[in-house]
């Protein structure tokens, strides 16, 4: 199953991996409340908003101001699902588990954009839910980290 899991650019600098966390993915539940005509692309571009949205929450003062969301695929019985649309119990997740990174673009607009939302603007947060996330392979994760 793949699992996005909001995170932060500070814990891409853990060298296990991300720790056990809620996360996203296609469930029965998602499938259900995007509707029948729903193909698998649009339900797990859904997944990765909706962990785009989580990824807000993480983030603590001292984070860098971008979101992140970490593409894993994990066994389906080690991931159950909650009761929230789409969210579901993720384990510990080693890196080579992860398939992909997605991230706020570093600009400065952006920057202050997610801190805004960060802090509860709604307006902000409408606007944040319109960015599109950067793709970043596996292999670019120190860069990522080092990038804040």
């Amino acid at each position: 199953m793949r699992v996005y899991l909001p995170a932060t650019l500070t814990e891409l600098t853990e060298p296990a991996g991300l720790g056990p966390r809620e996360a996203r993915a296609v469930t029965p539940s998602l499938r259900a409340a995007l509707g029948p005509d729903a193909d698998v692309d649009t339900a797990e571009y859904a997944a990765l908003v909706l962990a785009a949205e989580d990824s807000l929450q993480r983030l603590g003062p001292d984070d860098p101001t971008r979101r992140v969301v970490a593409a894993a695929d994990l066994p389906d019985a080690q991931v159950p699902a909650g009761q929230e649309v789409g969210r579901v119990s993720a384990p510990a997740v080693a890196w080579s588990q992860v398939v992909s990174f997605h991230v706020d673009e570093a600009d400065d607009g952006v920057r202050g954009l997610v801190s805004a939302a960060r802090r509860g603007e709604r307006s902000a947060q409408a606007q944040v839910e319109d960015l599109d996330l950067l793709w970043y392979d596996v292999t670019e994760r120190e860069v990522l980290a080092a990038e804040g």
